[in-house]
């Protein structure tokens, strides 16, 4: 396996020390690190974790994102590009479908050029240490509303979605979507509530599954339970009902994952976020002490949870720095610094009963170039949330 030079294991290193032990212990950060070291440090400004709290293991997965205004997009699909993947990445079908979706999203005459707006790849760690880590993955596209026509009056050429699943999918998955799963996501767009709208699609490739998952925003707590009724999903409406109650008394937003195949999982996500990092929002404390209380979390990972957002200055921390991003601000000038922001992203509550709920909670980092007199950190950590 070829380490690169400079790569996210760089990055990673640098937060390291500043990742609290109760979220990711020493040795799930070097399983991290085997990834980190193979992908380069160009692909993204923003990563992240997953964290499963209700478990005492000190455990995370480990998350990229790949943004259309970046180099990301180029490095994954740009043959020429100055910065490459390594090519032993290529000798797994997996990478090769992400790869070939690259190459349509780089592409100006792909309908993927302007539709999608970022790219995830999710690596699932654990102790296996694989040749080559392989990836699910995600893309965001431009808001997706319900059509004004849904697709059974709609032909099939008019219908303003088909891209989702005959290009995007179909490059990830590497074959066709059957007619049964297609009919489903297509009704899943169909049904949405105004305003309402998908804002990530993905799957989960990594483990083997043909399932397309996708998350919805905008969409209030009744309205989500009218929706899952009109899907005819199968779980129970009465206990999601309490649930959502509970949560949408402690949170600012929930958004909605489904997994879809030829009917609808279910098992669902709740996505619970606030505008603001814990400093500047109380309710955190009272969202996490609700979780801890009713034993999805447990008080050592909320501790922890509170305790990890905030930022790491290179004019404090030059010893940690990637040599890359110090060569910049030096050839920027004085006035200028790298900082890695930290922050709670969002918490998901998995629910398929009452009796089955989970909880997980999603870390970023992200790293930016900045005057050293830049004081706003917070308003930038917002809008790196918002975009996502």
């Amino acid at each position: 396996m070829t380490l690169l030079k400079n790569s996210l294991g760089n990055y990673l290193a640098t937060l390291a020390p500043y990742i609290p032990s109760q979220l990711i212990s020493n040795e799930n950060i070097n399983n991290i690190q085997k990834i980190a070291q193979v992908i380069p440090s160009a692909i993204t400004t923003f990563f992240g974790f997953e964290c499963q709290l209700g478990i005492q293991k000190a455990q995370a997965d480990f998350l990229i994102c790949l943004d259309a205004s970046e180099a990301g997009r180029k490095i994954l699909g740009e043959d020429d590009y100055v910065v490459k993947l390594p090519d032993f990445l290529m000798q797994h079908h997996i990478w090769n479908r992400i790869y070939e979706f690259g190459k349509h999203w780089n592409n100006d005459t792909s309908a993927l050029y302007e539709k999608v707006n970022n790219m995830w790849l999710e690596f699932d760690v654990d102790d296996s240490h694989p040749d080559i880590p392989v990836p699910s993955c995600f893309f965001g596209p431009q808001p997706v509303y319900a059509p004004a026509h849904t697709y059974s009056d709609t032909p099939a050429y008019l219908y303003p979605h088909t891209w989702i699943s005959q290009i995007a999918l179909k490059l990830l998955l590497k074959q066709d979507l059957s007619s049964a799963v297609e009919h489903q996501l297509f009704q899943c767009f169909d049904l949405l509530p105004k305003n309402a709208y998908v804002f990530q699609v993905g799957v989960m490739l990594a483990r083997k599954s043909d399932a397309v998952r996708i998350c919805i925003r905008n969409i209030s707590p009744e309205e989500i339970l009218n929706y899952l009724e009109q899907l005819n999903w199968s779980g129970s409406i009465e206990q999601l009902s309490i649930i959502l109650n509970e949560l949408s008394s402690l949170v600012t937003r929930i958004d909605l994952d489904l997994d879809i195949g030829e009917v609808i999982s279910p098992k669902i996500g709740l996505e619970c976020y606030f505008e603001k990092q814990p400093k500047q929002e109380p309710k955190w404390q009272l969202f996490l002490d609700y979780l801890v209380d009713v034993g999805l979390c447990i008080s050592e990972k909320r501790d922890a949870l509170l305790e990890y957002p905030g930022y790491i200055r290179e004019n404090s921390n030059q010893d940690l720095f990637p040599s890359n991003l110090l060569k910049i601000s030096r050839i920027m000038g004085p006035q200028y610094e790298w900082i890695f922001l930290k922050g709670l992203h969002h918490i998901k509550v998995v629910f398929q009963s009452s009796e089955s709920l989970q909880a997980k909670a999603y870390l970023f980092a992200s790293n930016h170039l900045v005057t050293r007199s830049y004081k706003n950190l917070s308003a930038l950590k917002q809008n790196l949330i918002s975009k996502t």
